[in-house]
């Protein structure tokens, strides 16, 4: 399998494992943060009516899903490696993806706390369509740029990296506590 040339395209077009790792982190930095705050911001009224038992469920199913949520973006971030040129990705990926989903955040919350009040209008639809591939290829072409900009995004990180640690072992807590209530 080692000398397999299918086996050798497929090694060279994969961004290193520290780079995959880094974004990876990167993800669950922005995922599960935005996620804590929502379920922490529901915690105090849910206190009325539900026993801490059902909110130690409801937790573990937000975990659950946040986990899935955070993997399937990494996976989308590692198939577009796949398929884009090598050119692209190689040797930046952690900064580039990082990038993009920086973006990609902004843009969702912007849009989410737009529509808190009332629904998203065109125009709201428009913003973000517009305004999510310019900030994402601004900052891409600044980090490109920039080296201490690109340093810093990889600095950053290499950082939380250490909420893998947190995060993923609480999120296999979750999905173990999920699958031995649904049995």
């Amino acid at each position: 399998m080692e000398n397999d040339p299918y086996f050798i395209a497929l090694r060279k077009k994969l961004p290193p494992f520290h780079e995959i790792s880094s974004l990876y982190a990167t993800i669950v930095f922005l995922v599960y943060g935005w996620t804590s705050v929502a379920f922490f911001w529901k915690v105090t009224s849910w206190l009325y009516f539900l026993n801490l038992a059902e909110i130690a469920f409801i937790m573990a199913y937000v975990l659950s899903s946040t986990l899935l949520e955070s993997v399937s973006i990494l996976f989308a971030f590692v198939l577009a490696s796949l398929l884009l040129p090598a050119s692209w990705l190689q040797n930046k990926f952690a900064v580039r993806g990082s990038v993009i989903f920086y973006s990609l955040t902004f843009w969702v919350i912007l849009l989410n706390l737009g529509s808190l009040i009332q629904l998203p209008t065109t125009t709201d639809v428009l913003s973000f369509a517009i305004g999510f591939p310019l900030t994402a290829g601004s900052g891409i072409l600044l980090t490109d740029r920039i080296p201490l900009l690109h340093r810093f995004v990889n600095f950053i990180g290499n950082q939380l990296t250490v909420f893998l640690y947190l995060w993923l072992p609480l999120s296999l807590a979750g999905v173990l506590i999920v699958i031995l209530r649904n049995i």
